[in-house]
């Protein structure tokens, strides 16, 4: 009876089908936080409260983004701390080394982007000639063959002569404009940078207060899910911006020797265009190719090939040594993610969504493990 029993009900199969139950189910649990998220979202705009959010925000932007510096420096100086033996001191020199490679880094990087963006620019009526010149080509072939579309050759030759101007001309202060605005306001930036030193040197003390007005009934709960999330989003910004650093190096040295025009303003593009997950490197990787094939399809050509190897690296070396497992959310919830914040908040949205979805995913974790243990 039994082995009948048993060749009735294949194991195997009743195990695949639970497998594929767990993993349809985990989706839809990822797409469901997705959907909340959005729904919040939708409702906050809806009630007009985003401009008193963002109103809120730019008041309150110093203390942020101190908090956020202090937050990234505090493993390295715990680190020196155990060398030196002295917090303040420890605080004091992880803070001035990571002000003299910020501006380090500035100085370096600003006047070579800039001066290769008035090199691109100069460049722009060739490109917008060279292309016309193969369209005009491309039509011809038709045209000997007995394919005819000569308005749909003029429009497209206008759009294009059109937009090559205006993007000669937009270009320079689109760049400048996005420059400025991640510095923008000294003040603001200068306040970030005392407020995070004194938050760094001031760390623990203010962890304790804060503790103290955490209620005795929840603070080993509170305690345990901030150092969860904290944990979880570090690995998570650590490892994004890492490997966005290695891709900006490695695209600008393999662009620069293909030959690319402005190889290091392109590998810049491709370094932030990576802090967005799945869609930035192709994004980034595209604006280059279309770039080298102006120039020269066998520039083209090395520009996509050095793409597709610094994404292979990325993919099958970076990724496993530097992220390892930082990021378990699924990647249906983070392109759902991405396309919400994208069309909300724009680039800095989508930046942020493996951020906000890996700390939904703690807060998930966390209240799933209470409610099984009561």
């Amino acid at each position: 009876m039994k082995g009948k029993l048993e060749k009735d009900i294949n194991t195997n199969d009743v195990n695949e089908v639970l497998s594929l139950t767990k993993k349809i189910l985990k989706i839809l649990y990822f797409v469901f936080i997705a959907c909340l998220i959005l729904a919040v979202i939708i409702a906050i705009k809806q009630l007009k409260i985003m401009p008193i959010f963002t109103d809120l925000l730019k008041v309150i932007s110093p203390f942020f983004i101190g908090f956020v510096i202090a937050w990234l420096l505090r493993p390295i100086t715990i680190k020196v701390s155990q060398k030196i033996k002295n917090n303040t001191l420890s605080a004091i020199m992880v803070f001035s080394a990571f002000v003299l490679i910020l501006f380090g880094i500035m100085y370096i990087f600003i006047p070579t982007v800039y001066n290769e963006v008035n090199e691109l620019v100069g460049l722009i009526p060739g490109f917008v000639e060279s292309i016309t010149q193969n369209i005009n080509n491309l039509f011809k072939s038709l045209a000997e063959n007995g394919l005819n579309l000569g308005d749909f050759q003029a429009k497209l030759l206008s759009e294009i002569t059109t937009f090559g101007t205006d993007f000669a001309k937009t270009l320079p202060n689109t760049i400048i404009n996005f420059i400025v605005g991640l510095f923008s306001g000294v003040g603001t930036f200068l306040m970030s940078l005392i407020i995070g030193i004194y938050l760094l040197i001031d760390y623990d003390n203010i962890g304790e207060h804060i503790k103290k007005l955490i209620p005795n009934k929840f603070k080993k709960d509170v305690i345990n899910l901030s150092n969860r999330m904290g944990t979880e989003v570090r690995k998570c910004v650590n490892g994004t911006f890492l490997v966005a650093l290695v891709v900006l190096i490695c695209d600008s040295i393999g662009f620069a020797l293909v030959g690319l025009n402005a190889p290091i303003l392109f590998g810049l593009f491709c370094g932030l265009t990576d802090l967005i997950p799945f869609i930035g490197p192709y994004i980034g990787g595209a604006a280059a190719v279309i770039v080298g094939l102006t120039q020269s399809p066998l520039i083209g050509i090395g520009t996509l090939i050095i793409c597709v190897i610094v994404q292979i690296f990325e993919n099958y070396i970076l990724q496993p040594i530097i992220m390892s497992k930082a990021s378990q959310t699924h990647p249906v919830a983070i392109i759902i993610a991405l396309l919400v914040f994208g069309h909300f908040f724009g680039i800095i949205g989508m930046i942020l969504a493996a951020p906000i979805l890996t700390i939904a995913r703690v807060l998930y974790t966390f209240t799933k493990e209470k409610l099984e243990n009561k």
